[in-house]
């Protein structure tokens, strides 16, 4: 378990969360705002996903994947990396969601910023953390802008969605020398 603050915390997934996957990843903002997750979400969606991750409790270098988790209403949201040079690697890449109903509340930048934070603190060869955003999405863009993450770039048709090319702001938080 990972505190955020007295009422969220990150953890990983349970078996419990089928239900509230289905009903918040159903939430056709979030799918708007997101490449992977798919449109309707379905039970078998969730059942795949907490098999996922399921199996990265055992895997090297553990959790990637962790619910963000409110102390009276369960989950709530999303967050991990795509180890994408390795455990070991210099440069990753992060994701996140939250259920609509906790949006504008603040959260979802704390999450981001001490995720960011323990990444950094678990892998001392990270040196880079990224996060590509739809240009459509400027509440994220904000919530990176407040972690501490800093718009590097604006990648044209960078993303493949649904058959179309998709635009992506490239933000980035580096390693303090």
């Amino acid at each position: 378990m990972l505190p955020i603050n007295e009422q969220i915390f990150l953890a990983p997934f349970q078996p419990d969360d089928k239900a509230a996957l289905i009903q918040y990843l159903n939430d056709p903002v979030l799918y708007a705002n997101t490449l992977k997750i798919p449109s309707p979400y379905t039970a078998l969606h969730a059942d795949e996903w907490l098999q996922f991750v399921a199996g990265e409790k055992d895997a090297p270098g553990g959790i990637c994947n962790w619910s963000i988790r409110h102390r009276e209403h369960g989950l709530i949201g999303g967050i991990g990396c795509f180890l994408k040079t390795g455990l070991n690697g210099h440069v990753d890449e992060i994701g996140y969601w939250l259920a609509q109903p906790f949006r504008g509340q603040g959260i979802m930048t704390a999450v981001v910023q001490r995720f960011t934070q323990w990444m950094l603190e678990q892998r001392p060869a990270l040196v880079r953390i990224e996060a590509n955003v739809f240009p459509t999405n400027p509440a994220s863009i904000r919530i990176l802008e407040k972690a501490g993450f800093q718009q590097e770039g604006y990648h044209r048709k960078v993303h493949l969605k649904e058959g179309k090319y998709l635009d992506g702001v490239m933000m980035a938080i580096s390693r303090e020398s």
